[in-house]
């Protein structure tokens, strides 16, 4: 069992890896990368950086458990993303998993994940914050019909 759940949290972390990868040469070949660089501020990256944060200590004070606290964070990073565009809700993404393993995954205060289950459950965050954030980000931009 050991093995299956190396492999499958190695699978998730390049899946994650893969659609990050995906998304960047997306943005270079369109000829929008030169446009996010010019149009998102530091402003929306602090923004973002607040919002994760703030939600993280409001989960750690609660004394959610792990679970929660992601759902919690998921929102958040969601709702930075409709508000703040793709490239803030992916900052968001990479802030609120940096949390989510100093605060809810043991050992505490360590980034370095003991358990294979928590890993998984990691990448699997992060998948689905990334994508996420991208689908939000999209449906942002659409006219209204």
């Amino acid at each position: 069992m050991g093995s299956f759940l190396t492999g499958l949290v190695t699978g998730c972390l390049l899946g994650v890896s893969g659609t990050l990868l995906l998304l960047l040469l997306g943005f270079s070949f369109s000829g929008q990368l030169s446009n996010l660089a010019k149009t998102h501020s530091l402003r929306g990256h602090v923004y973002a950086a607040a919002v994760v944060i703030t939600v993280s200590g409001i989960a750690r004070l609660l004394k959610l458990d792990k679970e929660s606290a992601m759902l919690v964070l998921l929102l958040a990073v969601l709702g930075v993303a409709k508000r703040g565009g793709l490239i803030n809700g992916l900052a968001a993404s990479a802030i609120a998993a940096a949390t989510l393993s100093l605060l809810f995954m043991p050992p505490l205060g360590s980034l370095f994940i003991k358990a294979p289950d928590d890993r998984l459950a990691l990448a699997l965050f992060l998948l689905i914050a990334a994508l996420g954030s991208r689908l939000i980000a999209e449906r942002s931009k659409l006219p209204d019909s």
